[in-house]
């Protein structure tokens, strides 16, 4: 019997993982298609079960953006990607609600912003360990203050927008400055992806904080959110390798196929 455990162990330590980062995010972006048929054409007929194939979209991308940045060989290219992902995103998602108005679809989407305020966290932490460690408190106090001010900014906007302070052109501009509340998805996923980072030697951990997060919003929401427990599937099959092509495919596919639905359900409008 002991000889047959040792056996199923060593077949999943060499078989068992069978995801890379690629098919991963092949899952995640079919996954996604689902979930944004219904967000563009619900009201054409699409269902709303087709909602719940997203849920674990944005955990999955997360996930391995974590693993990106741990891996990559330029941090500042790798978040640079990021921003400009989140910048595009925001003027023409801008431009399309003002041209190609549609009453029943709110174009928010752009989980560039999250997964780039998720890599300024994950930025900061390491900035805040080495400070630590070298006892430099300068740095330290400095570092404190980089995490904060984001803080500050999404405060800030908040205030700005529901009092009406600016004009709402200049508030508009303003939203082009990534920050962890006015992301989609919000602090929580920003929270979710260092957290991922920290504990990326922790399989079974990572995994932990998302059936955490999974039961805490199945008890304050009445959504289906809690379905982003299903992420920790392919989580725990991953394998640690990148996987072959789609570097930039995701850069490219995600806000391509979303415009192309929205264009469509204007035309048909």
């Amino acid at each position: 019997m002991g000889h047959t455990k040792t056996a199923l162990f060593r077949y999943y330590q060499t078989k068992g993982h069978i995801l890379s980062g690629t098919l991963i995010k092949v899952i995640a972006l079919v996954l996604m298609v689902m979930d944004h048929l219904h967000q563009i054409f619900h009201t054409h007929g699409v269902p709303a079960w087709f909602n719940w194939f997203g849920r674990p979209v944005a955990t999955l991308f997360i996930f391995l953006c974590a693993e990106g940045f741990y891996y990559t060989q330029s941090r500042k290219r790798y978040m640079l990607q990021l921003l400009l992902g989140f910048l595009l995103m925001s003027g023409i998602g801008m431009g399309l609600s003002h041209f190609m108005p549609l009453e029943s679809v709110v174009l928010m989407n752009n989980m560039f912003g999250t997964l780039f305020m998720s890599t300024f966290y994950m930025l900061m932490v390491d900035l805040l360990r080495t400070s630590i460690t070298a006892k430099k408190t300068r740095r330290t106090l400095l570092v404190l203050g980089g995490m904060i001010l984001p803080w500050i900014i999404g405060l800030g906007l908040l205030v700005i927008i529901s009092e009406n302070f600016l004009s709402w052109p200049l508030a508009m501009i303003l939203l082009f400055i990534p920050n962890p509340i006015i992301v989609e998805g919000g602090f929580v996923l920003v929270f979710m992806g260092v957290l991922f980072y920290i504990l990326r030697k922790f399989r079974l951990a990572q995994m932990g904080v998302v059936l955490l997060i999974s039961v805490f919003s199945a008890l304050t929401t009445k959504n289906a959110q809690w379905l982003m427990a299903s992420a920790i599937v392919p989580m725990w099959l991953y394998n640690g390798q990148r996987g072959r092509g789609g570097k930039y495919f995701f850069y490219i596919f995600y806000p391509a196929h979303l415009y192309i639905f929205y264009s469509i359900a204007w035309l048909i409008q």
